[in-house]
């Protein structure tokens, strides 16, 4: 690095530039005598800083073919020169970077002008930017050979810079990593800075633009701005230095900000622009000197990478105040720096990342041999729990099906005293009606011949009659509440009244115990006739038939609850899928518990739909049971109890809906809990509506729940079939 910053140094020596005469500075009147002036006031080169004042220079020569005024300053804003022959003005031209371009005035590096007559030559000159004259005096060769050495400079620093830009940009397309995107902004914007105040935006089809140079030079402080931004990110002062980031964002945005100041005034905007510049790089190098001396990250980048942007500064400012001659290489002192400077902080960047990657790699290698090793350990571990868990597994899934099969069981248990007591019923009333029968062929026996006498007595038409009064059917006398029993009594007893038909309160209540409500003409002119006779027979033959239809019913009734609890008592064990009518799965267990549903529960069925399900029908019976004795249970035996049926697409949804006290929200969120209970100790197993959720879900259903006071509702939907091959196999989801 030593090497490269001499022979940086030392290079531009060997790059001369020719001389010539030097002008005679009149101040700031045009018709200053020389008389007055002092010999300093006569050089070839001029510097006074900022000056709002416009400063006029002269000189004379006699006739030559080949020649040339070249200014060496780009930044000229006003430059006017005028032609005097004999004390008279005979040509004038007006040129600078706030006017158009002449065609007669070229650019390169500064302002070039023909020269060849003999005369005095004045020149007036206001610049926005420091007041710097570097005057030549050029024939066409001299010309040509400093075209080509300014060229030769721009085209290094350019070419530098773009270079820059683009490993910068390529980087970050690739790594997508943030300080590349601002090495290349802070690059950009440097570049910018160079062109601009080399007077190549000039040059190359800026000219015509006459609001270019006034206002557009606001731009240079994106060079600032941007370098700002690249050393929070380089430097990490957001996770290092918090406090100190605070105030660099602050500055960097008051930067930004001093763009509005060209609107005020360009000279102005320029004195701030220095004045930050030499601020800005004086803290750096300062805070890069700390960074060697403290032996920090980083340190030797910054270091120089600042030095020989301060190097470059310095070159440019005694090259500006006469100290150094004019070289090419001085006048591009400043962008070379600058283009120097990002390299090394590109190079630095790469370099850091290599090494970060590297040192990345060998972690991750290290790493991956320690996570081989501990996996190794671990699927080792994994593998014993594994077949601890398999062992547990089996005997949770052995404990389960017993804890199933135990509640079941004491379930059925329990039903035996209902279910007694409803099969006890139909015996009761078989019993009761077999007596009675009895009794009547008894008394048929013992009155032999008299209901012959009887039925030989009737004409065709009563015996018609009679036959149509044995045929009717009805269970009035069994079934009818004491009200209805008491209309239909008055109104038998007034029909009677009305048709002269004499008949005894006694004889009222047999009428309608055997099922006559109502007497047609043709009845009551049969009793007439016969009243008593025809009357015993009409009610032995009506009790006789009245009880063979309560033993038909009483017999119905006990072999459907007989089928019920075989449903309800197979093992779930042993059966298998198969395909059943969901109407009939819900009937059985309504059977079964009709006994708990007498008195004071009010049971609604709103069956919309029936549905054909593929499935374990005396699983889903559980279902069924589990969700009923809840609801009656909650209502503690009183209330309303309903269940409806819907379909919904391909889905069948049934509702258990009861209007007990509700379920509280905390503890909705768990009834479906294994061993989850709101009983007492030793009141209930809590593996009930577990037991449910997973018969349902078993089904490919599921099963939710709405509660609030006085209504609680569980809502299970079940997928519905319209033909499926029950020798279809199944495969179980786990």
């Amino acid at each position: 690095m030593y090497r490269i910053l001499i022979c940086l140094f030392f290079l531009p020596l060997s790059l001369s530039a020719e001389g010539g005469l030097g002008l005679w500075h009149l101040g700031t009147k045009p018709n200053t005598k020389l008389t007055d002036l002092n010999p300093k006031d006569h050089n070839s080169l001029f510097y006074f800083g900022f000056t709002k004042e416009s400063h006029y220079y002269q000189i004379s020569l006699e006739e030559s073919p080949s020649r040339y005024f070249h200014f060496e300053n780009g930044m000229i804003s006003e430059l006017d020169y005028e032609l005097i022959q004999n004390g008279e003005i005979v040509s004038k031209v007006q040129t600078g970077l706030v006017r158009k371009k002449l065609p007669e005035v070229s650019f390169s590096g500064g302002f070039v002008f023909p020269a060849k007559e003999k005369g005095t030559y004045r020149f007036r000159i206001r610049s926005d930017d420091t007041h710097r004259v570097n005057f030549r005096i050029r024939d066409e060769f001299s010309l040509l050979q400093y075209t080509k050495s300014i060229s030769l400079w721009q085209g290094f620093y350019f070419g530098l810079c773009i270079l820059v830009c683009l490993l910068s940009a390529t980087q970050y397309i690739i790594l997508r990593e943030r300080i590349y995107l601002l090495l290349t902004f802070a690059t950009v914007s440097i570049l910018f800075t160079n062109v601009l105040r080399s007077g190549l935006f000039y040059e190359y089809g800026f000219s015509n633009w006459e609001w270019f140079y006034r206002y557009v030079p606001g731009l240079v402080s994106l060079s600032p701005f941007g370098l700002i931004l690249f050393l929070r990110e380089f430097l990490h002062t957001k996770q290092k230095y918090p406090d100190a980031d605070r105030y660099l964002i602050f500055y960097a945005y008051f930067l930004l900000t001093s763009i509005l100041i060209v609107f005020i005034d360009l000279q102005l905007y320029f004195r701030f622009i220095y004045a930050n510049s030499l601020i800005l790089s004086t803290a750096n190098f300062s805070y890069a000197i700390y960074c060697m001396i403290k032996k920090t990250e980083s340190a030797n980048v910054l270091f120089y990478a600042f030095l020989v942007r301060q190097i470059s500064t310095t070159l440019l400012i005694f090259a500006n105040l006469g100290y150094l001659p004019s070289f090419p290489f001085l006048s591009s002192a400043n962008e070379i720096g600058a283009a120097v400077q990002m390299t090394i902080f590109t190079i630095a960047i790469s370099k850091f990342q290599i090494q970060n990657r590297i040192i990345k790699e060998q972690t991750v290698t290290k790493e991956n041999a320690e996570l081989e090793t501990m996996v190794l350990e671990r699927t080792k571990e994994l593998q014993t729990q594994k077949e601890k868990l398999e062992s547990a597994l089996l005997q949770i899934s052995h404990t389960e099906s017993q804890l199933v099969f135990s509640e079941k069981m004491s379930e059925l248990g329990k039903l035996v005293a209902g279910v007694a007591h409803e099969i006890n019923n139909p015996l009761s009333a078989i019993k009761a009606s077999i007596e009675t029968l009895i009794e009547s062929k008894n008394n048929e026996i013992k009155n032999i011949g008299n209901k012959e006498n009887i039925y030989s007595s009737l004409n065709p038409s009563e015996i018609k009659t009679i036959k149509q009064m044995f045929t009717y059917q009805s269970d009035f006398g069994l079934v009818a509440s004491y009200t209805e029993r008491k209309d239909k009594k008055a109104s038998l007893k007034k029909t009677c009244k009305d048709n002269g038909l004499d008949i005894d309160e006694g004889m009222l209540e047999r009428f309608l115990d055997v099922g006559i409500t109502k007497l047609f003409d043709e009845e009551i002119a049969l009793l007439k006739s016969g009243q008593e006779k025809l009357s015993n027979l009409i009610f032995e033959e009506k009790n006789f038939k009245l009880h063979l239809s309560i033993i038909q019913i009483a017999v119905d009734r006990s072999s459907k609850i007989i089928l019920a609890l075989k449903n309800f008592s197979r093992i779930t064990k042993a059966e298998e899928r198969r395909i059943f009518t969901l109407l009939e799965n819900i009937e059985t267990v309504l059977t079964i518990y009709q006994y708990r549903m007498r008195g004071k529960v009010s049971l609604k069925k709103t069956f919309l739909t029936d549905a054909t399900i593929l499935g374990w029908p005396e699983d889903l019976i559980r279902v069924w049971t589990n969700l009923i004795l809840n609801g009656l249970e909650a209502m503690n035996q009183k209330g309303n109890l309903m269940i409806t049926t819907e379909k919904k697409g391909n889905l069948v949804e049934v509702k258990v809906i009861d209007n007990g006290p509700g379920i509280p929200l905390e503890i909705q969120k768990k009834i479906f809990d294994p061993f989850f209970t709101t009983k007492n100790h030793g009141e209930g197993t809590g593996m009930g509506l577990g037991i449910t959720k997973s018969i349902i879900e078993k089904h490919k259903g599921n099963i939710y729940i709405e509660s609030e006071p006085g209504r609680t509702c569980f809502s299970i939907q079940l997928p519905v079939i319209e033909f499926i091959d029950p020798n279809e196999p199944f495969i179980e989801d786990y």
